[in-house]
């Protein structure tokens, strides 16, 4: 199991190098955490000192001592100091926002900054939810993502008979370059709201404009939610969030995707704590997609190389409100799967679907061990079982207008469709008529074009809300007129089933708003 508050070696040595380049004037001096300007104890809540923490200004990375002792040299622009929760540790939550709280904020005058853990066991199976983009621009939106969304994760997590430990992590975006709406948001997700601790990651959307540097661009966000680079473990897997967002801070679309050098270096001295033989899990806003370096300082190579170096390795990221299902990046022979998650207010809450067509939604991640053992888009105000939308290949989509809408086909007539918002390769979809299976669906990327028609259509929004996706699926039916019914089976085993055809019809468009 990771950190169970082991003095590790390689933490010695990475706080000889770096205390090392360092003028030292004495301060902080003390047995098992090094020295520098910028110190601590972490201990229980006993008084009891706690080894092999990894303590962190968000440049550098050290590590307790025998005696709960940390110590490094301040970096200059550092703004917090905080500490990555071990396995052996309750994620603490501040009694005032009912957020996660492991960071003090650093002041000029202050070196030293104590932390106290509260010990438990580890928990070897535990679910984590991801929550993409809630991009609120007003306080209805805010609204809706506390009466959906929140209540959504809320009656979900107490309807678990499991007993699983339940965290969650949402991946950016909270708001949409509408940052006063902060203080809201955080009260929406308040554990006493959401009923679990709910993490947080940096979006685009959340650097603050017009600003001097990227760093003064974040500091808003991080006064409500805390560091932007952070991790924390939970069992055998090491949750890292990072700022993936180079921005300008001039305007809404002046950045770049990728890390600076000194993220890079910090991730690796954070990952250098992490025994090889766990898993790890980077959270993200944009995604790495192909994952190559572009222009400028990306780093995504480099990052999916350390990554490479555990025993599993995922991506979690958001950013394109829509549910993308396969995205696969080789690295040697190491395999890293990235999940492009659906979001939280689908289309930026003009409705209640994504641009792909799949619900607004969130994704529910079960680990045991290393090992992802289950994993399920939860569609908000669904139950998790609805995961397919069947249509008729036939069927033309106006949204109202003179303009229409259809399914990428050649030969429409008697062709079933079939949108299933999270299938990837591992999954197989089947057709039944007239209760007899007679074969598989096969998939195309195209639009969904009922999805399509309401946001261009009915909503008048423009083009790019008619998104192409990879988990539209096809079927020519043997027997037309047959009773229909369409059969999903996932990598772990579980079964989705849909009957219901979705028409062109008023009554079968999303709910407007």
């Amino acid at each position: 199991m990771y950190m169970r508050t082991r003095y590790f070696i390689a933490g010695i040595l990475l706080l000889a190098l770096f205390a090392g380049c360092s003028s030292d004037s004495g301060e902080g001096d003390a047995p098992g955490g090094g020295s520098g300007d910028l110190y601590g104890y972490v201990r229980d809540a006993s008084g009891s000192a706690i080894e092999g923490v990894v303590v962190s200004d968000g440049y550098t990375c050290t590590v307790t001592g025998a005696d709960g002792r940390y110590a490094m040299q301040r970096h200059p622009n550092a703004y917090y100091v905080y500490y990555s929760t071990p396995a052996d540790c309750k994620v603490e939550v501040d009694p005032s926002t009912g957020l996660p709280l492991f960071y003090q904020k650093i002041r000029k005058s202050q070196p030293q900054y104590d932390f106290t853990l509260t010990r438990q066991a580890e928990e070897t199976k535990f679910r984590m939810l991801a929550i993409g983009d809630p991009q609120v621009t007003t306080t209805a939106q805010v609204y809706r993502f506390e009466t959906e969304t929140v209540a959504d994760i809320n009656s979900y997590v107490a309807a678990q008979t499991d007993g699983l430990p339940t965290y969650a992590i949402t991946l950016g975006d909270i708001v949409g370059n509408k940052w006063e709406l902060y203080p809201d948001m955080v009260k929406a997700m308040a554990r006493s709201k959401t009923s679990v601790p709910v993490f947080q990651t940096i979006g685009n959307h959340d650097h603050e404009f017009p600003q001097v540097t990227d760093l003064s661009a974040q500091r808003r966000y991080e006064a409500s939610f805390g560091p932007v680079n952070y991790s924390f473990t939970r069992g055998d897997v090491h949750f890292v969030s990072m700022d993936d967002i180079i921005h300008k801070a001039t305007g809404s679309d002046a950045y770049t995707s990728g890390f600076l050098d000194w993220q890079f270096e910090w991730l690796k001295q954070d990952l250098s704590y992490v025994p090889r033989t766990c898993a790890v899990v980077l959270c993200v806003h944009i995604p790495f997609r192909g994952g190559f370096n572009g222009a400028g300082e990306t780093y995504f190579d480099e990052v999916l190389e350390l990554l490479a170096q555990f025993d599993r390795a995922w991506i979690f990221s958001a950013h394109t409100h829509n549910n993308k299902t396969n995205y696969t990046h080789a690295v040697g022979s190491k395999k890293i799967r990235e999940y492009i998650l659906g979001t939280s207010c689908g289309a930026w809450w003009h409705g209640t679907v994504c641009t792909d067509g799949a619900p607004n939604g969130y994704g529910v991640f079960e680990y045991d061990g290393t090992s992802l053992t289950n994993m399920i888009y939860k569609p908000t105000r669904y139950d998790e079982t609805f995961q397919i939308r069947l249509y008729n290949g036939e069927d033309v989509f106006t949204g109202g207008t003179a303009k229409s809408w259809k399914f990428d086909l050649q030969q429409p007539k008697n062709r079933l469709m079939a949108n299933v918002w999270n299938a990837d390769d591992t999954w197989t979809i089947e057709v039944y008529e007239n209760g007899v299976k007679t074969g598989d669906m096969a998939k195309k990327s195209m639009i969904d074009p009922w999805s399509s028609a309401y946001f261009c259509g009915f909503c008048g929004l423009k083009e790019s809300y008619a998104s192409k996706n990879d988990h539209i699926f096809y079927y020519t039916v043997k027997s037309p007129g047959a009773a229909l019914r369409v059969v999903a089976r996932d990598g772990y085993g579980n079964v989705f089933e849909q009957t219901e055809i979705t028409t062109p019809l008023e009554a079968d468009y999303p709910d407007a708003y």
